[in-house]
């Protein structure tokens, strides 16, 4: 007690020097965050909010998605909005999620953007999402944390309309690096989007700028910009929070067609390009990737390979006795060695490797419980392989081979097992 006395006594109100747990500490922004998926990596993630549902989020959702992926990036969608999923259909996708071991699949459109939603989920397309507020916001959770999203440059976030627990969770719980928020031009949504910018204020998440959807009409012979909801409010909402507009959406047939016939990624128009262009500018991911080029070729990695007598991929990770240890500098081999062990079980060779500092795995069949203990251990797993060592470490370099999960030992969960013949032919 005077321990907690003398620490709280002497505080000095600097919680973010101080390793002390005391009633005074507040919980910080990170303290929130799930974590990604391991084998993932998510460079930006930017929210598409409105205060009011009909203003056509999930459209500029899916065609922000849709220009930065023909700018070049890896781009993927987050379906927030679970009671009213609507982007796969954008998209001409019906087919159902599948997983592995490593995570639940995302779909993947035509043109290669990722998508993850309720609706691959579900038995059918039109079956209703009745859930209570915390099963939706723990789903959310899940497509973050569960889904392989692998490499993504700009992940879109559709959030559901409102300001209730789903943004909410998303705030918290995601890294957020902005939102940008669509309105339409009715004077009333000046008071809802007054809501959202105060909300997103309150998070501390950025606000990238307006969008204004359905903001007129172009007639066909003249050219005049007819405004079908009234005068438009968007230059009064963007003065009053000092937010750029990013974009004025025109009602237009083609949306609609493109939507409706399932080829958003086939739609053509400038509508979005401002916002597009500012969202690479104030976010840009082009010069980390070549930092990260640069780096991946600087940095040394190292890889093990389960070795057998005659110099092959030993079949069973769990009994391997030697690995063969290959040490890289970009695409210079540094050193090539031998590391012995006594085959003691799947727990003692995961100690072993990550205490050599291994970075990359190859093997043929290995145990699920051995699986998980090498990705906590932040060690990259390819299981399956055949073959001479150096042939199959030199394909694995030049990108050619190819990972089978099939060859996962999956019934072993006991590290003092014994194994089959059956396993020892994988």
């Amino acid at each position: 007690m005077s321990d907690v006395y003398e620490t709280e006594s002497s505080c000095a109100s600097d919680c973010s020097s101080c390793k002390a747990n005391c009633s005074s500490r507040k919980p910080s922004k990170e303290d929130f965050l799930v974590p990604l998926n391991s084998y993932s990596r998510v460079k930006k993630v930017i929210g598409i909010v409105s205060g009011k549902g009909g203003v056509g989020k999930s459209f500029i959702t899916s065609y922000l998605s849709v220009l930065m992926n023909r700018k070049g990036y890896q781009t993927a969608i987050l379906d927030a909005d679970i009671t009213g999923p609507s982007i796969p259909k954008a998209f001409g996708i019906h087919s159902k999620a599948s997983g592995t071991e490593l995570g639940i699949l995302p779909a993947v459109t035509k043109n290669g953007t990722k998508i993850m939603s309720v609706n691959l989920l579900l038995e059918t397309e039109d079956t209703p999402v009745v859930w209570r507020g915390p099963v939706i916001a723990g789903t959310v959770k899940q497509f973050w944390s569960d889904v392989l999203w692998e490499d993504v440059d700009y992940m879109f976030v559709d959030m559901p309309p409102g300001t209730g627990d789903v943004p909410l969770t998303v705030f918290q719980s995601l890294p957020v690096d902005g939102i940008i928020i669509v309105t339409s031009p009715q004077e009333l949504v000046s008071m809802i989007v007054s809501k959202a910018v105060n909300m997103a204020n309150t998070m501390e998440i950025p606000i990238l700028g307006l969008v204004e959807n359905y903001s007129y009409i172009e007639c066909g012979n003249c050219g005049e910009k007819i405004s079908v909801f009234g005068t438009s409010h968007i230059d009064e909402i963007s003065e009053k929070f000092d937010l750029p507009v990013l974009g004025r959406i025109p009602i237009n047939p083609a949306i609609a067609a493109a939507i409706d016939g399932e080829k958003v990624e086939e739609l053509m128009g400038n509508w979005l390009d401002t916002a597009a262009d500012t969202l690479e500018q104030i976010h840009p991911v082009k010069a980390s990737k070549e930092a990260e080029k640069a780096a991946e070729k600087a940095a040394t990695i190292k890889i093990a390979v389960t070795t057998d007598e005659n110099h092959n991929v030993f079949g069973h990770f769990g009994k391997t006795q030697t690995f063969t240890i290959y040490e890289l500098r970009g695409d210079e081999l540094i050193s090539k060695s031998t590391l012995d062990s006594n085959g003691s079980g799947h727990s003692e060779l995961v100690t072993l490797l990550a205490g050599q500092n291994i970075n990359v795995l190859i093997c043929g069949g290995i145990g699920m419980g051995a699986m998980e203990g090498l990705m906590d251990a932040g060690i990259l797993v390819i299981p399956g392989a055949q073959g001479d060592v150096d042939v199959v470490t030199q394909a694995y370099l030049d990108g050619s081979l190819e990972e089978n999960n099939e060859a996962n030992c999956g019934h072993h969960h006991d590290e003092n097992h014994e194994c089959s013949g059956e396993c020892k032919n994988h």
